[in-house]
Protein backbone atom coordinates (compact mmCIF):
# COMPACT_ATOMS: atom_id res chain seq x y z
CA UNK A 1 0.00 0.00 0.00
CA UNK A 2 2.47 2.67 1.13
CA UNK A 3 4.58 1.38 -2.17
CA UNK A 4 1.41 3.11 -4.19
CA UNK A 5 1.65 6.49 -2.40
CA UNK A 6 5.36 6.28 -3.31
CA UNK A 7 3.96 5.64 -6.70
CA UNK A 8 1.45 8.27 -6.81
CA UNK A 9 4.25 10.68 -6.39
CA UNK A 10 4.90 10.00 -9.65
CA UNK A 11 1.66 10.67 -11.38
CA UNK A 12 1.80 14.38 -10.15
CA UNK A 13 4.86 14.48 -12.02
CA UNK A 14 3.40 14.55 -15.44
CA UNK A 15 1.06 17.92 -14.32
CA UNK A 16 3.02 20.75 -16.58
CA UNK A 17 3.09 22.61 -12.84
CA UNK A 18 3.88 20.12 -10.99
CA UNK A 19 6.93 19.61 -12.85
CA UNK A 20 8.31 22.51 -10.30
CA UNK A 21 9.23 19.52 -7.96
CA UNK A 22 12.58 19.27 -9.78
CA UNK A 23 13.79 21.95 -8.11
CA UNK A 24 14.25 20.00 -5.02
CA UNK A 25 17.70 19.28 -6.64
CA UNK A 26 18.71 22.76 -6.10
CA UNK A 27 17.91 22.38 -1.96
CA UNK A 28 20.16 21.28 0.28
CA UNK A 29 19.84 17.03 1.60
CA UNK A 30 16.56 16.66 2.98
CA UNK A 31 16.56 14.81 5.68
CA UNK A 32 16.09 17.25 8.57
CA UNK A 33 12.76 16.84 7.49
CA UNK A 34 11.88 14.32 9.91
CA UNK A 35 12.35 16.11 13.02
CA UNK A 36 10.53 19.30 11.99
CA UNK A 37 6.97 19.01 11.10
CA UNK A 38 6.49 22.17 8.50
CA UNK A 39 9.55 21.80 6.49
CA UNK A 40 7.47 20.12 3.93
CA UNK A 41 5.57 23.30 3.50
CA UNK A 42 8.51 25.52 3.58
CA UNK A 43 10.18 22.70 0.52
CA UNK A 44 9.84 25.14 -2.75
CA UNK A 45 8.89 23.54 -5.92
CA UNK A 46 6.51 21.25 -4.50
CA UNK A 47 2.79 21.60 -5.41
CA UNK A 48 0.12 20.89 -2.89
CA UNK A 49 -0.58 17.73 -2.94
CA UNK A 50 2.92 16.85 -3.10
CA UNK A 51 3.49 19.01 0.23
CA UNK A 52 1.06 16.36 1.57
CA UNK A 53 2.68 13.71 0.20
CA UNK A 54 5.58 14.74 1.84
CA UNK A 55 3.90 14.49 5.43
CA UNK A 56 2.93 10.92 4.71
CA UNK A 57 6.17 10.04 2.99
CA UNK A 58 8.87 12.13 4.30
CA UNK A 59 11.64 9.59 4.80
CA UNK A 60 10.95 9.29 1.14
CA UNK A 61 12.12 12.96 0.56
CA UNK A 62 15.88 12.39 0.31
CA UNK A 63 15.03 9.51 -2.58
CA UNK A 64 12.58 12.28 -4.41
CA UNK A 65 15.25 15.25 -3.96
CA UNK A 66 18.02 12.26 -5.67
CA UNK A 67 15.44 11.79 -8.69
CA UNK A 68 15.46 15.18 -9.14
CA UNK A 69 19.34 15.29 -9.50
CA UNK A 70 18.99 12.89 -11.88
CA UNK A 71 16.23 13.64 -13.71
CA UNK A 72 18.36 17.17 -14.48
CA UNK A 73 21.90 15.62 -14.60
CA UNK A 74 20.60 13.27 -17.56
CA UNK A 75 18.74 16.19 -18.92
CA UNK A 76 21.85 17.86 -19.52
CA UNK A 77 23.74 14.77 -20.62
CA UNK A 78 21.51 14.01 -23.34
CA UNK A 79 21.29 17.73 -24.75
CA UNK A 80 25.02 18.60 -24.24
CA UNK A 81 25.24 19.37 -27.80
CA UNK A 82 22.01 21.40 -28.62
CA UNK A 83 21.12 25.04 -28.55
CA UNK A 84 18.77 24.71 -25.36
CA UNK A 85 21.02 22.22 -23.34
CA UNK A 86 18.72 21.71 -20.26
CA UNK A 87 20.16 24.79 -18.36
CA UNK A 88 18.81 25.31 -14.96
CA UNK A 89 17.46 28.73 -13.93
CA UNK A 90 17.67 30.03 -10.34
CA UNK A 91 13.65 30.27 -9.89
CA UNK A 92 10.25 27.86 -10.56
CA UNK A 93 10.08 26.50 -13.04
CA UNK A 94 13.70 25.30 -13.04
CA UNK A 95 14.04 25.06 -16.64
CA UNK A 96 12.44 28.71 -17.76
CA UNK A 97 9.26 29.06 -19.99
CA UNK A 98 10.51 26.10 -21.94
CA UNK A 99 8.69 23.45 -19.70
CA UNK A 100 5.41 25.21 -20.40
CA UNK A 101 5.48 24.75 -23.89
CA UNK A 102 4.37 21.65 -25.86
CA UNK A 103 7.86 20.82 -27.25
CA UNK A 104 9.80 17.47 -27.46
CA UNK A 105 12.65 19.35 -25.20
CA UNK A 106 9.29 19.77 -22.32
CA UNK A 107 8.17 15.97 -23.16
CA UNK A 108 11.84 14.57 -22.40
CA UNK A 109 11.89 16.63 -19.29
CA UNK A 110 8.79 15.16 -18.22
CA UNK A 111 9.46 11.64 -19.06
CA UNK A 112 13.01 11.73 -17.32
CA UNK A 113 11.81 13.26 -14.67
CA UNK A 114 8.71 10.21 -14.14
CA UNK A 115 11.96 7.61 -14.89
CA UNK A 116 14.45 9.10 -12.20
CA UNK A 117 11.65 9.18 -9.55
CA UNK A 118 10.80 5.47 -10.61
CA UNK A 119 14.40 4.17 -10.36
CA UNK A 120 15.49 6.56 -7.41
CA UNK A 121 12.27 4.59 -5.29
CA UNK A 122 12.95 1.40 -6.78
CA UNK A 123 16.47 1.63 -5.62
CA UNK A 124 15.79 3.19 -2.19
CA UNK A 125 13.25 0.54 -1.26
CA UNK A 126 14.95 -2.15 -2.85
CA UNK A 127 18.57 -1.07 -0.38
CA UNK A 128 15.87 -1.45 2.60
CA UNK A 129 16.78 2.48 3.21
CA UNK A 130 12.95 3.35 2.84
CA UNK A 131 11.06 1.92 5.74
CA UNK A 132 7.60 1.98 3.97
CA UNK A 133 8.18 -0.06 0.89
CA UNK A 134 7.25 -3.32 -0.55
CA UNK A 135 10.18 -4.20 -3.28
CA UNK A 136 12.55 -6.43 -0.86
CA UNK A 137 10.67 -8.10 2.18
CA UNK A 138 13.73 -9.29 3.27
CA UNK A 139 15.10 -6.51 3.95
CA UNK A 140 12.99 -4.41 5.92
CA UNK A 141 10.11 -7.23 6.32
CA UNK A 142 6.32 -6.96 5.88
CA UNK A 143 5.37 -3.23 5.70
CA UNK A 144 2.81 -2.29 8.49
CA UNK A 145 0.12 -1.05 5.93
Amino acid sequence: MATLRLCSMMALVHHTLAVTWLYLAKQPPLRGLQRDPGACESLKGLAEEQVRMCHRQVEAMDTVKRAAELALEECQHQFRDRRWNCSTLQGLPVFGKVILQGTRESAFVHAVSSAGLAFAVTRACSRGELEKCGCDRKIRGVSPE
